[in-house]
This record gives structure tokens, C-alpha cells and sequence, in this order.
């Protein structure tokens, strides 16, 4: 692992600009537009393509020396967003080119391959996890976006040089495939991790949001319901139960309903263990020894985050990794679910992860 320096004035105001060093442009990495064979959604019934678009960062120097080999950081956008979100100004102007630019520069990581794959899909809310309806995306990631980087790129071809980061949806997405595939990932930050338990705190069927779902005839509805009102809830909790609650023979939306009516009232359908059963918390002890042979695992939470589940989520989670004797480091901040997404990138993620990857 890398010492790590502390950084001078004008390196750290390089790094919360965005910008390389004052008189090293000439060590600026570079972004490839680029597009992934996605054999694992193959035949969704979403409709979403069997070909996936995604960024991939590369390093300085890595053109001059056609010989070197590189670590790999995949990075994991949340719901509603795209691949995108990380590489235009989104969060607070950051984009990951320009970080990673100025942190190589500054001395505080070294050289990084970054895979930045697409999980939209039709809801705008893939889970990076499989399910019978929207496809396997959790073996997408896992299998068809690292295979493919390793035969397209100058990767380092193992485990312990790998990492996969993600915010909200993708910090869940983070977490969980490390877990489940410890032999391709090593170390993995959650940030702002959706979804590790504790739904109730957000997902909580409400009538009005249930009886707007069942009204609108067809996804598409849905979105143009967002684009309308602003209302987020109908499309995420609707794709969530596609993940969670997957019915292939119950179109257009492809789940099992959690609630029913019943005589006017709407009543549970019996279905909040089966969605716990999936979830990280549920499953941590069957899988203690994966997560135990991590190179580095870390998530955190801001104190205001708007999602209400998460802060109890992520105390929960952590709470059991230490009962499970699970090395973790566990981060609670001030801030919302985005307002310091640029800082942290910069100042505690990147650096944090890059001490543990092998070179």
C-alpha cells in the first residue's frame, strides 16, 4: 500500500476543481466512449438491448506505455441516472476524468483503469442485481463488463487489483457483487448504499402512489407521469418490485403486487420477508467468509439524507458486520444524499480505495 502525503494547497484546489495541476496538462488521462456485448440480458422482458453503453477512463501515460498494466475501479451510477451522471458535471461539477486527473497528478493514487457501465433500464432502475424479468445485470457487471474490460484494455486480470464503488442504487450494487463474487471484486465503497434493509422507511406502500401505478397502462406512463409532476415514487417502487418481486407472466410491469385489496382496504400480500430474504443484511451471514476476505470494504451516510431508510440501513448493516467479525469501515457525514459527492471523491473515496488495490 501507498503512503499516503499530505496534499499542498495547490493540489487540493486542483482536486475540488476538477482540474490538473498547474503545468501538467501534459498528464491527463483520457475517456472512451464505448459499448459492452451484454449476453446476460439477453431475452428481458423490459426490452432492454443486449448491448450496453459505457465510459472508460484511462490514465495518463497509459498510450506511451503500451506494456503496462493497470488496476480497475467500476464505478456504479444510482436510480433514475445513467453512466453518464459521472462523467458531466453532476455532482458539485466533478466528473471522473478530471478527478482522477488531478489526483494522479497530485501523487494521491496511482494510475487507474475506470469502467463506467450503464444500468438503466426501462424503469431507470436495473439494482445491478438479476431477475427473471429485467435481466441478469448483476452477472452483467460481474461477468460480461469485467470480461470485456480485461480483453479490450491493459487491465491487471485478478481480484485483488479490482473495485467496484457506487453511489445509492450503486453503492447497494457495490456492496452486494462484492459479496457475491469476492473472486472478482476486493475492495468496495458503498455510498449513500440504498436498500440494504429497511425499506419501510421509504417504501411503505402508499394508497394514492399504489392506485397511480395501477391506473397508468404501460411503463412508458410512468415516465411521462415523472416528467409531469416530479413524482419519483410510482417508477422506483414499481421497479423495485420487478427486482424484488419478479412475475414474467404478469405484463406490463412484471410483478408480484405486494399489497391486495380488500374490501377497499389495501392489506399486505405476504411479501416483506421475501423482499428482506434479498437483501444485503438478510444475507450477510450466509456470505461472511466472502466478505471477510476483502481487501477493503467501506460505506457511509449522510446524517440528512433525504431516503430515510438509509441511515437506518447502513447503521443496521454495520451493526451486523461486526457482530459477523467482518472488517468494514462504516462513515456517517454531514451533508444530503448528493451535496458532497465531489468532495469525497476526491478527499476519502478514491484515495481509500486506490491504498487497497494491488499493483
Amino acid at each position: 500500500m501507498r503512503p499516503r502525503s499530505a496534499l499542498p494547497v495547490t493540489a487540493l484546489l486542483a482536486l475540488l476543481l476538477g482540474a490538473p495541476l498547474a503545468g501538467r496538462a501534459q498528464l491527463a488521462g483520457r475517456l472512451v466512449v464505448d459499448t459492452i456485448p451484454a449476453p446476460s440480458l439477453a431475452g428481458n422482458l423490459l426490452g432492454d438491448p443486449a448491448r450496453q453503453a459505457a465510459f472508460v477512463y484511462l490514465p495518463p501515460g497509459y498510450d506511451a506505455e503500451p506494456e503496462r498494466r493497470y488496476p480497475t475501479v467500476y464505478l456504479l451510477h444510482g436510480v433514475l441516472d445513467s453512466h453518464e451522471v459521472w462523467v458531466e458535471p453532476v455532482y458539485q461539477g466533478m466528473t471522473i476524468q478530471a478527478t482522477m486527473d488531478s489526483l494522479i497528478a497530485a501523487g494521491e493514487i496511482g494510475p487507474a483503469i475506470v469502467v463506467v457501465p450503464n444500468g438503466r433500464n426501462a424503469y431507470g432502475a436495473s439494482g445491478w442485481m438479476n431477475s427473471a424479468v429485467a435481466g441478469r445485470w448483476g452477472d452483467y457487471v460481474a461477468v460480461d463488463v469485467v470480461g470485456w474490460a480485461d480483453r479490450t484494455y491493459r487491465t491487471l486480470p485478478r481480484a485483488e487489483s479490482r473495485a467496484i464503488v457506487g453511489h445509492s442504487m450503486g453503492g447497494f450494487g457495490a456492496i452486494r457483487l462484492a459479496m457475491l463474487h469476492p473472486d472478482v471484486f476486493s475492495v468496495a465503497w458503498g455510498m449513500n448504499p440504498c436498500c440494504l434493509c429497511c425499506l419501510e422507511a421509504d417504501m411503505e406502500v402508499d394508497p394514492e402512489v399504489w392506485r397511480r401505478i395501477r391506473q397508468a397502462p404501460s411503463i412508458a406512463a410512468l415516465w411521462e407521469a415523472l416528467e409531469e409532476s416530479g413524482d419519483i415514487w410510482p417508477l422506483i417502487l414499481a421497479g423495485m418490485w420487478t427486482l424484488l418481486l419478479p412475475d414474467p407472466d404478469a405484463p406490463p410491469f412484471y410483478y408480484d403486487p405486494p399489497i391486495r385489496e380488500e374490501d377497499g382496504r389495501l392489506v399486505p400480500a405476504g411479501s416483506a420477508e421475501r423482499i428482506a430474504a434479498q437483501l444485503p443484511l438478510a444475507q450477510a451471514a450466509e456470505h461472511v467468509e466472502a466478505l471477510r476476505s476483502l481487501r477493503g470494504l467501506a460505506f457511509d451516510s449522510a446524517f440528512d439524507d433525504e431516503y430515510g431508510h438509509i441511515p437506518l440501513a447502513t447503521k443496521a448493516f454495520s451493526d451486523t458486520l461486526e457482530a459477523l467479525e467482518v472488517p468494514h469501515l462504516y462513515e456517517v457525514y454531514e451533508g444530503d444524499h448528493r451535496d458532497r459527492m465531489r468532495e469525497r471523491m476526491a478527499r476519502t473515496i478514491l484515495p481509500w480505495v486506490d491504498e487497497r488495490l494491488a499493483r
